[in-house]
C-alpha cells in the first residue's frame, strides 16, 4: 500500500523499529539521512517522506493510537532492569496499556447504538477504511431514517456556524461517508459535509469563545453549474492578462501565498502535476510537521481554489487544524502567522476562519503576529463569518490589518449567511455560493464518474477566492507595471483596487452594501477594456 521496505535483520527477521516505520511513517529533515546501518544502498528510501498508517487514522481515536503506541514501546514490556516482564505483571500491563484502550475506543465508538442494533450497524461499517460507512442504498437510507428521528429540517435555508470544538463528523447523503451512528453527532454531521443536497434549518447555539471555519452550507447543482460559469469567465481574464503575456524571466518572480487551514490531500487529482506546492507544517501536531494531511475536507477545498484563481502562485500550507476543527489555539495561529511571513516571506495568507470576538485566550499575542504581517506588507483575507445578521465580523476579519471578506452568490446578491455590511467599513465580496472544489478521495465514494468534487458554501470559500483574485492582481502589476508592483502589497492599496474592480460605471453604488468583485470581459468591467485602460485604472485606485 505505502510501498515503504521492511529491511530485514541478519537472522531475517524484521525489527520492530521497521514495524514502527511502517505505521508512522519516515521524515527525512535534509533529503538525505543514512539507512546503512538498516541494509545496503539498495534498501535506502528512495522518496524524501513516507506517510506511515498512523496518517490514515482519524486524529479523535485517541485511545487506538495510545494502544497501538503502547505495543510499539519496547520500555512498556521490560522491567527497570531492562528485562522480559514476569508473566503476572505482562498479563497485567498488557490489559492495563492495550486491551483497557481498545475497550474505551470501542465503547466510544458504540455507545449510542442499542445492543440489539449492533450487529446491523456493523454491516455497514467499512473497518479498513476506519469505520466509513460502505456506500450503498441500504446505508443511505439507514442514515436518512436516523436523521429524520433527530431533527425536522423546515423549508428556510439556515446558514449555521459550527464551533470548531464540536465533535463534527464527516457526512455525505449520497455516500454516506464517516457516520458513526451518534445521535449528538447528527447536527455538524448534517452541516459540515458538502455534498449534502437538502437545506435543513436549524439552530445551534455558538460558542462565543470558540473559533470555527465558515463553511456550513451545502452547495446546490443549479447554483454550481452557475459557479461553474462564473469561474469561466474570470479564467478568460486572467488567460489574457497573464497566461499570453508570461515568459521565462517574468515566471521566476511567482506571488506566494500561504493557506491556514486543516492540511491537504496532495494526492487529489486536481494536484497532479502541479509542482507549485512549495511547502507545508504541521502546527497542529508538530511531531509530525513536515506531513499535512487533511482528514477533514476543508483545508483542500481551500487550496484547490486558490490554485485555480492564482494558477501561477506558488503554494504554501499549514495544517492549524485536524479532522473535526478542534477549537484552534490562538498559539498555534500566531507561530502559523509568523512562520509564513519570516520563515517563508510569502505575500499573501488566507484565513477561512474567526473567533466571534476577540475575547479569547491568546488574542493578544495573535494580534501582534497580525500586525507584524502588516507592517511586513504581508497581504491577509479572513472568513466574515456564516452568522448572517445575528452577528458582526468575526476575528481576524475585524481587525483593521486584515481584508474582510463577505460572501454573494454568482449574481453579486448578498448570501444569507454573510454577515450585515457595516457603516463606515469597506465591505468586499465575492462568490462564496454553491462553490465547486475539491474534497479529500479517501472521504468521497468510489463511484463511476467520480470526480471527487464537491459543493460547499460560505465565507470561507470566498476567502480563498479573493485571495486568489489578489494574487493575479500582484501579477498583474509584476508584469504590467513593476514600477507599482510594491505599492500593491499594501493592505489598504488591495482594497482600493479591489474597489475599483467591483465598479460598474461612475454612478456604481455597492450591492446590497457589498462592493462585489467578479472579473470577466465584459464591456462594464473593468478588465473589459484594452491593457493600457486597465493599467490605467489600477493606478488611478492607488492614487486615492
Amino acid at each position: 500500500m505505502h510501498r515503504i521496505q521492511l529491511i530485514e535483520n541478519a537472522d531475517g527477521s524484521i525489527s520492530l523499529i521497521d514495524v514502527d516505520q511502517v505505521f508512522n511513517g519516515v521524515e527525512d529533515e535534509d533529503g538525505g539521512g543514512d539507512w546503512s546501518s538498516f541494509g545496503d544502498n539498495q534498501k535506502r528510501r528512495t522518496k524524501r517522506e513516507e506517510e506511515g498508517w498512523r496518517e490514515q487514522i482519524p486524529e479523535d481515536c485517541l485511545y487506538l493510537l495510545t494502544a497501538i503506541d503502547n505495543c510499539l514501546d519496547s520500555e512498556q514490556w521490560e522491567d527497570e532492569e531492562g528485562q522480559p516482564l514476569d508473566h503476572q505483571t505482562l498479563r497485567s500491563r498488557m490489559y492495563q496499556k492495550v486491551v483497557r484502550p481498545l475497550e474505551l475506543h470501542l465503547t466510544h465508538g458504540f455507545s449510542n447504538i442499542p445492543l440489539d442494533g449492533v450487529d446491523e450497524h456493523a454491516r455497514e461499517i467499512n473497518f479498513a477504511q476506519w469505520g466509513h460507512v460502505i456506500p450503498s442504498r441500504k446505508s443511505e437510507d439507514l442514515v436518512a431514517s436516523r436523521l429524520s428521528s433527530a431533527i425536522t429540517p423546515d423549508r428556510t435555508h439556515s446558514p449555521a456556524s459550527l464551533p470548531l470544538a464540536q465533535n463534527q463528523a464527516s457526512a455525505n447523503l449520497m455516500g454516506a461517508e464517516h457516520w458513526r451512528g451518534h445521535p449528538q453527532s447528527l447536527l455538524p454531521f448534517l452541516t459540515f459535509h458538502p455534498s449534502l443536497n437538502m437545506k435543513p434549518s436549524f439552530s445551534v447555539e455558538v460558542d462565543s469563545h470558540s473559533a470555527r471555519f465558515f463553511d456550513d452550507e451545502a452547495g446546490l447543482s443549479d447554483g454550481s453549474r452557475r459557479y461553474e460559469n462564473w469561474k469561466t469567465r474570470y479564467k478568460d481574464v486572467y488567460e489574457k492578462y497573464i497566461e499570453n503575456c508570461l515568459s521565462s524571466t517574468t515566471a521566476s518572480n511567482p506571488v506566494k501565498i500561504a493557506i491556514l487551514d486543516t492540511g491537504i490531500d496532495g494526492d487529489h487529482p486536481v494536484f497532479d502535476g502541479y509542482g507549485d506546492l512549495k511547502e507545508k507544517h504541521n502546527y497542529f501536531n508538530e511531531s509530525h510537521k513536515r506531513r499535512v494531511p487533511d482528514s477533514n475536507g476543508h483545508g483542500t477545498f481551500v487550496a484547490s481554489l486558490i490554485r485555480e484563481y492564482a494558477p501561477d502562485a506558488d503554494l504554501y500550507v499549514i495544517k492549524i487544524a485536524g479532522r473535526d476543527n478542534e477549537r484552534p489555539d490562538a498559539q498555534v495561529v500566531r507561530k502559523a502567522i509568523d512562520h509564513a511571513v519570516d520563515e517563508w516571506q510569502v505575500n499573501i495568507i488566507s484565513m477561512s476562519f474567526g473567533w466571534p470576538s476577540s475575547d479569547f485566550d491568546g488574542y493578544d499575542d495573535l494580534q501582534e503576529a497580525i500586525d507584524r504581517a502588516y507592517h511586513k506588507k504581508v497581504l491577509m483575507f479572513a472568513a466574515a463569518s456564516n452568522s448572517g445578521g445575528n452577528l458582526g465580523r468575526a476575528y481576524p476579519a475585524s481587525s483593521p490589518h486584515v481584508i474582510c471578506v463577505h460572501s454573494t452568490d454568482t449574481l453579486g446578491n448578498r448570501s444569507k449567511f454573510s454577515p450585515t455590511p457595516e457603516r463606515n467599513a469597506v465591505n468586499i465580496a465575492t462568490v462564496g455560493d454553491s462553490v465547486r472544489s475539491a474534497w479529500p478521495t479517501f472521504l468521497c465514494g468510489d463511484g463511476p464518474g467520480q470526480d471527487y468534487l464537491v459543493s460547499r458554501s460560505g465565507t470561507s470559500y470566498a476567502t480563498p477566492i479573493l485571495a486568489g483574485i489578489a494574487g493575479f492582481l500582484l501579477h498583474y502589476t509584476r508584469l504590467h507595471l513593476p514600477e507599482s508592483a510594491t505599492v500593491m502589497k499594501r493592505k489598504e492599496n488591495m482594497e482600493a483596487v479591489l474597489k475599483r474592480c467591483a465598479e460598474r460605471g461612475p454612478n456604481y453604488s455597492p450591492r446590497d452594501g457589498y462592493f462585489y468583485v467578479e472579473l470577466s470581459l465584459n464591456g462594464h468591467n473593468m478588465f473589459g477594456g484594452k491593457l493600457e485602460d486597465v493599467s490605467y485604472e489600477i493606478l488611478q485606485a492607488l492614487k486615492r
